[in-house]
């Protein structure tokens, strides 16, 4: 049998032995001289930088600083000294700096807000404020902001008025726009090649509005039926296919918000089968419920 069909029978071992052969060779380049920019750049990765007594890293450019940042932490205060550093460091960067101040603002609430006490909400509140006097001229993050202002206050702070003023704020200022994501970082140069760094870090759309969002809370939070009704309208209108109208209609038929006309956007809602199917059930539900005469559901 040839060494060829014997290494083609025996893929693990055959990978094994390529494996040692790599490692190897790594070992002997690093124990090679190395030039002078090839120094430069192992000297520069190896620099830190010190916030709130974290040893933070500091890398070479500005998109793999933020990379950084979207790493995963094992402890929210070293994620916290990454986003202060990325500030500090490139101060330039607004449209990034912003988008580490509502991290950071978040973080507030320490690794889950359900723990979190009053003196955390108010904390975070101050930051979002000084976030919303900082960027007005970057839209993504004031609406991303001001819907956060409305949940802790409405949700966490109970402060129903200054939860739908913050609401109705996003829906009057930001009517357009959309909930961006920024994905955990693609492991820098690692994955990505250099050029590809900037589209690694980039915002996704997420198919979602803030405005949007922001309606569905009011129509959830509101006591006055008809301002629960106008803003649902204003939902079904100007958001046909984002999955917060789902989420409205389900309230709006379950607090049985002028019937007819909430049963006759039902029916075609369900035909549009654009939505998740644990969505579409509750839907479902809620108009049989409607159509058989039994009473609300629970909310």
């Amino acid at each position: 049998m040839s060494s060829f069909s014997k290494l083609s029978r025996s893929p693990a071992r055959f990978s094994f032995s390529w494996l040692i052969v790599l490692v190897a060779l790594l070992s002997f380049s690093i124990g090679c001289d190395t030039s002078p920019k090839q120094q430069q750049e192992f000297t520069e990765a190896l620099s830190y930088l010190e916030i709130d007594n974290i040893q933070i890293p500091i890398f070479t450019t500005s998109e793999e600083q933020f990379n950084y940042t979207r790493s995963w932490f094992a402890e929210s205060m070293k994620k916290q000294a990454a986003l202060k550093a990325y500030i500090q460091l490139y101060p330039d960067q607004r449209r990034n700096c912003g988008l580490a101040a509502l991290d950071l603002a978040y973080l507030q609430l320490g690794s889950d807000y359900r723990f979190a006490h009053e003196e955390a909400y108010f904390a975070a509140l101050s930051s979002y404020n000084t976030i919303l006097a900082e960027y007005v001229d970057y839209p993504q993050i004031m609406a991303k902001a001001l819907w956060y202002t409305g949940w802790i206050s409405m949700d966490l702070l109970y402060d129903r008025q200054r939860g739908l003023e913050a609401y109705h704020q996003v829906v009057r200022e930001y009517p357009r726009e959309p909930v961006l994501l920024l994905p955990p970082a693609p492991w820098v140069s690692i994955i990505y090649p250099q050029d590809d760094l900037e589209n690694a870090t980039s915002l996704k759309p997420s198919g979602r509005n803030w405005a949007a969002l922001a309606l569905v809370e009011i129509i959830k939070h509101t006591e006055d039926a008809e301002v629960g009704w106008q803003a649902f309208s204003q939902l079904w209108q100007e958001y046909p296919e984002d999955v917060a109208t789902g989420f409205g209609l389900r309230i709006v038929l379950r607090r049985r918000y002028h019937v007819e006309e909430a049963l006759l956007m039902a029916r075609s809602f369900m035909d549009n089968k654009l939505y998740n199917i644990h969505l579409l059930s509750d839907i479902r539900k809620e108009v049989k419920a409607i159509t058989s005469g039994e009473g609300a559901l629970s909310q």
